[in-house]
């Protein structure tokens, strides 16, 4: 929660969902979500109701739009504490909590206004305790994953009950555990799921018609599979080196973590192997690709990292994962030392003007990991390790949070300040776009006149010669856009200069 709200909101998807909470809030339509004063059939609610509540009681802030985040990302590394509990021990629960908590797109995912935490929470809910069912014939535990998929449902679609579906009837026919399906209220939690997960989309479709489904199905789940949304494609690969990347520093243990699943035979290990497949073949087969969707594999892995870590803080040996520690602490010296080259060698202004700030993370990051691989060693007590790897990541997002963004927002996020110009500037019944900058959706939220529009020569933009027809508008452009619309005709009145924007009208 340390300075959650500080910073404007990031480009682009988070002031885009705020603009459509400021929109639900203004409008007093929590139904049918608005973006632009249009209709927005993109994802279910239950995140943007979340946010609007805590709007309701903070204000419109980035405080209130990042909390549901947080706290459901608090709520995540709980869910895996209790599944992690269930499986391994005490031991491995602690693990796997910090684990997951403590990895770099986790901790970055719980500081954004996006819905990824909240649907992380309630998808470890539907997969484990699905498992759980099964395997121990609960039949409380599958009413509790029918109720998870129901809400995770609502805050982002199919996805939710989709893939932990998936995951289990893979488990089952590698376990050959069908005969267990059959012990479970299938019937009734079906319809629980219906009923829950379904009114939202029921009587969306009462008010708007079958082009809802149609636009939800059809293009933000089926298309979004088949081909690049938003033009966010990637290779089949795409996901290895954000895993690599997101589940730092824990991924170290994830080779020796996966080996122990695999050899231990058990249908715990192999449901762990399968909830981490899965999510990896689904997204890497779908033409849509995005760094935040493999996060859903985040608590698997460390359930597999807390079993393997917790083994050794009981037998109290090190030999599990002292292979693992070094070579992560080998990775880190050797990173650390090629970024402090690189910006050496290609530093440019900005870089320069954060090194001082890099420095110290590179050097509280290369401490505190060798020490916490000397400590372990030196007494033997593999509990050191987690600790140490959580302590590290405390301080790197300390220096993040305290020093490198607020630098960042100085320098590299003028568009919050600008808005505030554009307001000043604009009259009702002018229009508001922008050309040629990054951040330009940020105006959508930071601004209280119209839609925002997009003027330019991409996919989505509207070219320059539909849009300056005579209308009057305001403008934030950059130098170079304003130079090519003033030399192609256009007749824009420079009204401010910043280094990177500046703000005309129009005519």
């Amino acid at each position: 929660m340390v300075r959650l709200g500080a910073g404007s909101l990031w480009d682009n998807s988070e002031p885009q969902y705020g603009e459509i909470v400021k929109e639900m809030l203004r409008g007093g339509d929590w139904l049918t979500l608005h973006k632009d004063l249009a209709p927005w059939f993109v994802h279910p609610p239950l995140w943007f109701w979340a946010a609007g509540l805590c709007a309701k009681v903070f204000g419109l802030t980035e405080f209130a739009l990042r909390l549901p985040s947080a706290v459901f990302g608090v709520l995540a590394a709980g869910a895996t504490y209790v599944a992690a509990r269930r499986l391994a021990g005490d031991a491995a629960a602690v693990v796997a909590a910090v684990a997951l908590g403590a990895s770099l797109e986790f901790l970055v995912m719980a500081r954004l206004a996006i819905q990824e935490t909240m649907l992380i929470f309630f998808m470890t809910v539907a997969s484990f305790w699905a498992f759980f069912a099964v395997r121990e014939a609960d039949r409380r535990a599958f009413w509790i994953a029918a109720f998870a998929a129901a809400f995770g449902t609502m805050v982002k679609g199919p996805v939710a009950i989709v893939l932990p579906l998936l995951t289990l009837l893979i488990w089952t026919a590698w376990t050959r555990r069908w005969s267990a399906l059959a012990r479970l209220p299938w019937l009734g939690a079906i319809a629980l799921y219906v009923v829950l997960a379904g009114a939202w989309f029921a009587a969306e479709t009462v008010r708007n018609g079958f082009g809802f489904l149609e636009a939800y199905f059809g293009l933000s789940n089926v298309s979004r599979f088949l081909s690049p949304f938003e033009n966010q494609p990637g290779p089949f690969y795409y996901y290895i080196p954000v895993i690599i990347v997101g589940f730092f520093p824990f991924i170290a243990f994830v080779p020796a973590a996966a080996v122990r699943a695999w050899r231990s035979g058990g249908d715990d290990g192999k449901f762990l192997i399968a909830a981490v497949a899965v999510p990896l073949v689904f997204f890497s087969i779908a033409q849509t690709k995005l760094p935040n969707y493999i996060a859903i594999a985040f608590p698997a892995l460390a359930v597999m990292v807390g079993d393997l870590i917790g083994a050794a803080i009981r037998e109290k040996s090190m030999h599990a994962v002292s292979r693992s520690l070094f070579w992560l602490v080998l990775a880190t010296v050797v990173l650390a030392a090629g970024v402090t080259i690189y910006g050496h060698l290609h530093g440019s202004t900005q870089l320069q003007a954060l090194a001082p700030s890099l420095a110290l993370l590179g050097a509280l990051v290369v401490v505190i990991t060798v020490a916490t691989f000397w400590k372990a060693h030196w007494l033997k007590m593999p509990w050191i390790v987690p600790i140490g790897l959580a302590a590290m990541m405390g301080a790197f997002i300390c220096v993040l949070v305290f020093a490198i963004l607020p630098q960042i927002e100085a320098s590299s996020k003028p568009m919050k300040a600008m808005a505030a110009d554009v307001m000043r500037a604009w009259s009702p019944g002018e229009r508001i776009c922008f050309d040629g900058v990054r951040q330009g959706f940020s105006l959508d939220y930071y601004t209280a006149g119209p839609p925002v529009i997009s003027v330019g020569y991409n996919v989505d933009d509207v070219r320059p010669e539909q849009y300056f027809n005579g209308q009057p508008a305001v403008c934030v452009v950059s130098p170079d856009a304003f130079r090519m619309l003033t030399t192609a005709g256009f007749k824009l009145r420079l009204l401010e200069r910043t280094p990177t924007l500046w703000l005309a009208s129009y005519p």
